[in-house]
């Protein structure tokens, strides 16, 4: 917005953008897939089926960071962007290791319908620009995984691997990039760009609903 400057033009777009998709967001953060895993209502089934779903899409996201990583318009951007990829190899892989030898799951020769239709949708989003769309669909993800991490109800969630695996999206270090994100993207949206993060950021949160709704219906 013309006038404003600093950390309050920071903050505002993203809140504001936040705001323009509430019902979006409301509906992501309040899937039933993650209420049933709170409460350990989520079958064997679904519970396997997501976990295979979301390693498809972590290696995805290496690609979709790769992409970002090559528009970054910062030397600080792309520093922190390696960070995330750091991350995803060497922590996030690291866990699904561990996740998959725990339950004994296998890659399927072809990924799900809602697993490709996220895995490439972001990709597409982040390899065809600009760099605030692609910025905004990840933000619209991490943020919203962030918000489902920090419910109270994980504590106490019956199934380990459901339990660890959201721990890990309300450590510090997960929510400081949840913070860069949206920063990031509060520095680089203009007037030009401002339809294509709109665009980005509701099809994020459509293919990470229906990514989540397609286990439950397994």
């Amino acid at each position: 917005m013309p006038g404003l400057r600093g950390a309050d033009r920071m903050t505002r777009f993203s809140e504001d953008l936040r705001h323009r998709h509430a019902a979006g967001l409301d509906a992501f953060v309040g899937h039933p897939f993650f209420r049933a895993a709170e409460r350990g209502a989520l079958s064997t089934e679904a519970r396997d089926a997501y976990f295979v779903n979301e390693r498809y899409f972590v290696r995805a996201a290496r690609v979709i960071f790769a992409h970002l990583l090559a528009q970054a318009p910062t030397r600080a951007s792309a520093r922190h962007i390696v960070s995330i990829l750091d991350g995803l190899v060497n922590e996030q892989e690291a866990l699904f290791d561990r996740i998959y030898a725990t339950l004994g799951l296998s890659d399927p020769p072809c990924p799900s319908p809602a697993a490709a239709a996220l895995a490439d949708g972001m990709t597409d989003i982040a390899r065809a620009g600009p760099y605030a769309a692609g910025i905004a669909a990840m933000s619209a993800a991490e943020w919203s995984y962030g918000q489902v991490a920090q419910r109270g109800g994980w504590a106490a969630a019956p199934d380990p691997t459901l339990r660890d695996w959201f721990a890990l999206h309300a450590e510090p270090r997960f929510l400081a990039g949840v913070d860069w994100l949206c920063a990031e993207l509060d520095a680089v949206q203009t007037e030009t760009n401002s339809a294509a993060i709109d665009a980005a950021f509701a099809r994020a949160i459509d293919l990470e609903i229906e990514f989540h709704a397609e286990p439950i219906r397994a």
